[in-house]
């Protein structure tokens, strides 16, 4: 006999019930996986928590019954699906509410992670309330390695905007070839609306909006960074005069959310 069929024994025939709480303050994702789960495993869901829910310390944010051998797969399964995407809704939260409006929020880092859970943690940045995309209009995103296999930023918007003279065109400068200025201002007199200051150094941002500034194009175009940013870091982005700013790890690699999974009663 299996040992947990032997474990189990006296409690053939009995339905347990069970709940999943927070053991600290977050933002619940993961609902669809969760209650897809939970049908999987045969479990009688008598409440699930909504997307984007409000967790404090000991909020409940799922109830169910199942037998005991059910409930012991679902504490195995159940809690990986939702913690790590609660844990970026969290911090994607976090960051959102710490920016109060004067920059807008993003995380394109879904893109880097396993196809697996790739949908799951775009989900979670979106339930945050931090954009996935740079902008959420139609556009064109030029990185570094497309700019290099066109020829440069002024041959590579060219190109993207031959294409569908109607979508943004961002693009992503690293000062590559010329002071990163210079290839910003080259980017929009070719028709980029938008500019990725993407090196993680505030002074190459700093630069790019003065020359921005001192060239008449400031009201053009939408100044981006991204490269390393953290909460405490957020301050020196929005003071250095980014539009957007990209953040990566700060919310992509955020820890599980602590929660857990206990039996609450048993009933015939």
């Amino acid at each position: 006999m299996e040992l947990r069929e032997y474990l189990f024994a006296p409690l053939e025939g009995h339905t347990l019930a069970f709940a999943i709480t927070a053991r600290e303050r977050g933002i619940f994702s993961g609902e669809a996986r969760l209650k897809q789960l939970a049908g999987e495993l045969e479990l009688e869901v008598t409440w699930s928590a909504p997307e984007g829910y409000a967790l404090e310390p000991g909020s409940c944010l799922f109830r169910a019954r199942g037998t005991a051998p059910a409930i012991i797969r679902a504490e195995e399964m159940l809690l990986g699906v939702i913690g790590k995407p609660s844990g970026v809704a969290t911090a994607a939260a976090n960051f959102v509410r710490q920016a109060r409006g004067r920059i807008k929020v993003v995380c394109g880092a879904w893109k880097k992670v396993a196809p697996e859970i790739r949908s799951e943690l775009r989900q979670a940045i979106a339930t945050g309330g931090a954009g996935i995309r740079i902008t959420d209009r139609p556009f064109i995103y030029l990185d570094k390695n497309y700019v290099r296999l066109l020829g440069g930023v002024e041959p590579a918007v060219s190109r993207a905007r031959a294409y569908d003279p109607e979508r943004v065109i961002a693009v992503q400068t690293r000062g590559e070839g010329r002071p990163i200025a210079g290839e910003a201002e080259a980017a929009v007199r070719a028709g980029a609306g938008i500019i990725m200051v993407d090196t993680g150094h505030l002074e190459d941002l700093a630069t790019v909006v003065t020359a921005a500034q001192q060239g008449g194009w400031r009201e053009k175009v939408k100044l981006a960074f991204a490269g390393g940013v953290t909460p405490a870091g957020l301050e020196e982005v929005i003071a250095a005069g980014a539009d957007i700013v990209d953040v990566g790890r700060a919310i992509i690699d955020a820890p599980l959310l602590d929660l857990s999974l206990d039996v609450e009663g048993i009933s015939l």
